[in-house]
């Protein structure tokens, strides 16, 4: 699997036979490298032309503040798909505290349930079922395409 180059607080990896992106961040970071860190993905994405990305944020210790999750919802994850080509389906592992407390915020985007969005994405506590959940959408997006 190899490493993709990528700044010393996101590590990036392209799992070949699984087709998936990770994306590990190393520590919290200021909104301009979560700017370059989102860019980095999506450039290795595009060069692999992937679409199911595994982000783990559990060393992530402070959370996303409301300005950081509107560019998120409103700007980056919107310019996926016509980047990609197909929607692209997002698997965030975090720590359950994390889970909760960002559930608890009153700026966190709901999960997209609706089909023919441009992006999908989940929240888990642990990667085995993150893995699950990116595989299933796989054999999802698979079979609509064969018909």
């Amino acid at each position: 699997m190899p490493e993709v180059p990528s700044p010393p607080y996101l590590r990036i990896r392209y799992e070949g036979r699984r087709r998936t992106l990770l994306g590990e961040w190393q520590r919290s970071v200021m909104p301009f490298e979560l700017h370059q860190g989102y860019a980095q993905l999506l450039t290795t994405a595009t060069e692999y032309q992937c679409c199911y990305w595994l982000i783990d944020i559990t060393r992530r210790l402070s959370p996303l503040g409301a300005a950081d999750v509107s560019w998120l919802t409103e700007e980056y994850f919107p310019q996926l798909q016509p980047c990609l080509g197909n929607p692209v389906y997002l698997a965030y592992v975090m720590a359950p505290y994390q889970l909760a407390g960002m559930l608890a915020m009153p700026y966190t985007p709901q999960q997209p349930e609706s089909p023919g969005l441009p992006y999908y994405f989940q929240r888990f506590t642990d990667e085995e079922s993150a893995r699950h959940w990116l595989k299933k959408c796989a054999r999802k997006a698979r079979a609509s395409q064969m018909r």
